[in-house]
């Protein structure tokens, strides 16, 4: 796709970046010191439209989706409907970062980088509501709750956060740990696998430890189905479909004395097609019951539906591709030719409009690696803001011009 973007134009959207930018990145971390679990972003939305109140030129919508904000930036010309999603939720882990920001709230942490995503928007709103005369068309800014399982983007799109005005386009971004910072992925088709969530229950007959003739052990008969189930993607799906299955608790009994009389795991099941999901599903029922059955206990097995998958469309995709090249460092973007297993319930908005979902980096080169997501020592990288809010802000500068 061919776009060009004025020298002018990429001066002036710098410059008021450069403004911005401590009043972002101290948001970003008085959010980082203050986060939300799932559903309880009451605080954090409060602040967030706080913030986007300040800003001339916004509307502001509170309690889209429960607890969505909403912010509307109408041009001085007419145009299609750009949406810039953020999320905002964070997750159940003790932060071990060290820094002076760090949680004040003892087992939550933004260790997803939600903080930086809404700073990233936040700074989008703050630019762009300078450049109005720019603008062809209106931007609709998205701040979603209940990202981390919850589902908000779904909410919010029942709530019809896409609509009045109807949104044309939608883009959103998320902080990538594996890539070098401010560096741009970018996928078209499938980027992000479909969820599922699964519980296995082993029941038998429980009996002493030292008699296990009498019983039958469940502990061993779960280790044997975690075995087993690993089988799916080595065996039982074609080498070419990506698939993942994995056991990620396993509880059971109560004495060191006591065969319990059952077990239970919980795992979740990653697919990229419906397909593939329905197989995977059939064959963890079917491994899980089998191997329970010959070694004389009963499996119950329960799925929970996790989102679908994260599915690009490749105008709106090539278009990205073509704003990173022209306002990032040569070399910046890199197009993804395999997906990551991860989830996203941005997948509810690309199900209703067209749009793209891309990865920033924020690794700052430290030996060792960048702490992963959700890991306890993650903190989203102040560095990747810049990029991202430039990202936004042409993204929305500029679509008029392809449509």
């Amino acid at each position: 796709m061919s776009l060009t973007i004025s020298p002018t134009l990429r001066t002036l959207v710098d410059a008021e970046i450069k403004q911005v930018l401590p009043e972002v990145v101290a948001f970003r971390r008085d959010r980082h010191q203050h986060p939300e679990l799932t559903w309880k972003e009451q605080a954090t939305a409060a602040a967030v439209a706080e913030k986007l109140r300040a800003i001339p030129g916004l509307t502001v919508v509170e309690g889209v989706g429960r607890l969505g904000v909403v912010a509307l930036l109408q041009g001085e010309k007419s145009g299609p409907t750009v949406a810039l999603r953020a999320d905002m939720d964070a997750l159940p882990v003790r932060e071990v970062t060290g820094k002076s920001y760090a949680s004040c709230h003892d087992g939550v942490m933004h260790a997803c980088g939600h903080d930086g995503h809404m700073a990233n928007l936040l700074g989008s709103a703050l630019v762009l509501s300078k450049l109005r005369s720019h603008l062809r068309g209106q931007v609709k800014f998205i701040f979603q709750p209940a990202e981390e399982g919850g589902a908000g983007a779904k909410v919010m799109c029942d709530d019809g956060v896409l609509d009045s005005p109807k949104v044309d386009v939608i883009f959103g971004l998320h902080g990538w740990p594996e890539i070098p910072c401010g560096q741009i992925y970018l996928k078209n088709g499938p980027l992000l696998a479909a969820t599922n969530v699964f519980h296995i229950e082993v029941k038998g007959t429980g009996c002493h430890a030292a008699l296990p003739h009498l019983g039958t052990d469940q502990v061993l008969i779960g280790a044997r189905i975690v075995e087993g189930l690993q089988s799916i993607s080595a065996r039982i799906m074609a080498p070419t479909e990506p698939v993942a299955v994995s056991v990620t608790q396993f509880h059971g009994g109560t004495a060191n004395n006591v065969i319990p009389p059952s077990v239970k795991l919980t795992g979740t099941l990653r697919t990229m097609t419906p397909a593939a999901r329905e197989r995977a599903v059939g064959a963890i029922e079917r491994l899980a019951k089998g191997i329970a059955s010959a070694n004389g206990a009963e499996a119950v097995v329960t799925f929970e539906s996790g989102y679908p998958p994260t599915v690009n469309h490749e105008k709106p995709t090539n278009f990205l591709e073509s704003i990173a090249r022209e306002v990032l460092p040569t070399g910046s973007s890199e197009r993804l030719n395999v997906p990551t297993m991860g989830g996203e319930d941005f997948a509810y908005y690309l199900e209703r409009v067209p749009g793209s979902f891309f990865f920033i980096g924020v690794d700052d080169g430290r030996a060792g690696g960048y702490p992963s997501l959700h890991h306890p020592a993650y903190d989203f990288n102040d560095g990747a803001l810049p990029h991202g809010i430039k990202m936004f802000v042409h993204a929305a500068l500029a679509y008029a011009d392809v449509t």
